[in-house]
């Protein structure tokens, strides 16, 4: 009983944090829009398209590697569904070449185009079965993929890629954990995982800002030494540029 008790408050979390995590994330998006780059929707959309299949591949052959255990399975499963995902999400921001600030605002469209073709998959299967309310939540953590890509990009910002791809990686995992730890009919391993998942959804939602503001604190450095250069230029030519 208790492990039920722990489900149901969980999901009850990642639903009250899904629905702010989706309007502060927005916020960040179109806030963030305004001082990156311009990159390629259409671009970003086939990326996403094409790592969804590699990560679906992969994960399958995980799931067979890992056997028949059910423990296995539980434990090791979302680890791995955590790294893959976030790995072929990050893909281009480590492979695309020129400038920083453009790879990032690429990479987090492909986040968000995976995200919303993940939820659509999910929500077609789970609204054939007949589960509404599971097709539902499908659509309103959407931005969970979306913020553990920013958090990846924040900790790359600073010097640390790796160590943001990790980070991503076991938020990922731990937020899915709890529904695989129910293979395990485990009640101990049911109610850990279940905390160990609270506690990323919570850490996700209280990073958003830093991991958002991050880039946006670039863009804004990045607009301002382009004024000035500018500005340098235009004076060494006598004319005086004044910036409103």
């Amino acid at each position: 009983m208790i492990e039920v008790m722990a489900l149901v408050v969980y999901v009850t979390a990642v639903v009250v944090v899904g629905i702010k995590l989706y309007f502060r994330a927005d916020e960040w998006l179109a806030k963030v829009d305004r001082v990156l780059p311009e990159t390629s929707t259409g671009k970003a959309a086939v990326y996403a398209v094409l790592a969804m299949l590699t990560a679906g591949v992969l994960e399958v052959a995980v799931m067979y590697a890992l056997g028949d255990s059910q423990l296995l399975l539980a434990i090791a499963l979302p680890l791995g569904v955590g790294l893959i995902e976030e790995g072929a999400k990050l893909i281009p921001y480590f492979l695309k070449g020129g400038d920083t600030l453009r790879r990032w605002r690429f990479t987090i469209k492909v986040a968000l185009v995976f995200a919303i073709a993940e939820a659509l998959l999910y929500g077609i299967v789970m609204l054939a079965s007949g589960n509404l309310l599971g097709a539902a939540l499908r659509v309103i953590v959407v931005m969970f993929h979306v913020t553990f890509t920013a958090i990846a990009l924040a900790s790359a910002l600073r010097g640390s890629p790796i160590g943001g791809y990790l980070k991503a990686s076991i938020l990922h995992g731990l937020y899915d954990a709890p529904i695989f730890s129910i293979l395990t009919e485990n009640t101990v391993l049911i109610v850990l995982m279940t905390l160990l998942g609270f506690g990323a959804v919570v850490y996700t939602y209280l990073q958003v800002d830093d991991a958002f503001g991050t880039v946006h604190r670039f863009g804004e450095r990045a607009i301002e030494e382009r004024k000035k250069k500018a500005k340098e230029f235009w004076e060494e030519r006598g004319i005086e540029i004044t910036w409103s």
